[in-house]
């Protein structure tokens, strides 16, 4: 049974029809859901002007189908100013979040991370740190969590002192000293990607090994919002927050 009252942010939307938006929402209560905002298109009404990313929604849907209709629609308060990489790195997040959840299973520990991240890049604060802890959030949730403090094989703790890769979907073992390449981890850098320890070397490791985790599930349709930060990053100077100077 679908609540009478949704929290939510809207991933996207496109045209659907003369006047209407086909919409996706990212909601607390049912996950991801997608809805037809009816009649919106070319006027100038509240209910075109709430449907923007970044803003905390107070919405109603009904419909039995996969696609319902967009009913009610509030603000639950002011929509968040991102610029610059602060913005692509967002962007991203709605991507991940459109192309990888299925369709109304809740994920409320998601919702709250996705609403926080969103709150910490709006502030500001350091991208990459966000969006790794997200990412691993993302794979966790989806049944994809990758233990990072032991063996696959063997159950052996991970030491400090060893280098491991990542084997997809079984996670980490100790490497062949022969070995060499991007898959290839230290076992420092990986305890402190599950402690949350950021230095320069967690956050690469972090990232090669979502990466590595989150290709396979996304296929081969390049990330819109990746080839659009890439551009930005190739062509600005960004300052030791991502934020472009």
């Amino acid at each position: 049974m679908v609540p009478e009252q949704l929290t939510g942010f809207l991933l996207h939307r496109r045209s659907y029809r003369e006047t209407s938006y086909l919409t996706d929402l990212f909601t607390l209560e049912l996950g991801k859901i997608s809805a037809v905002a009816r009649g919106v298109r070319g006027n100038k009404g509240d209910k075109k002007s709430l449907l923007q990313s970044f803003q905390l929604l107070l919405l109603s849907v009904s419909g039995r189908h996969e696609l319902r209709n967009l009913n009610q629609l509030e603000s639950a308060g002011p929509r968040l100013q991102l610029g610059g990489n602060q913005l692509f790195s967002a962007m991203y997040l709605n991507e991940l979040l459109n192309r990888l959840l299925p369709k109304e299973v809740p994920h409320p520990e998601l919702f709250l991370s996705y609403q926080k991240s969103l709150h910490w890049l709006s502030s500001g604060g350091d991208i990459e740190p966000c969006l790794r802890q997200f990412e691993l959030l993302l794979l966790e949730d989806m049944g994809y969590g990758i233990d990072l403090t032991q063996e696959y094989e063997s159950g052996q703790s991970v030491d400090v002192d060893v280098d491991y890769c990542f084997v997809l979907e079984n996670g980490i073992r100790r490497i062949d000293n022969n070995a060499q390449g991007s898959n290839r981890f230290s076992g420092k850098a990986l305890l402190q990607v599950s402690n949350n320890i950021w230095t320069a070397n967690s956050l690469q490791c972090a990232k090669r090994i979502t990466r590595m985790a989150l290709s396979p599930l996304l296929g081969q349709k390049p990330l819109k919002s990746r080839e659009l930060f890439q551009q930005t990053w190739t062509t600005t100077k960004p300052d030791n927050n991502g934020n472009v100077k």
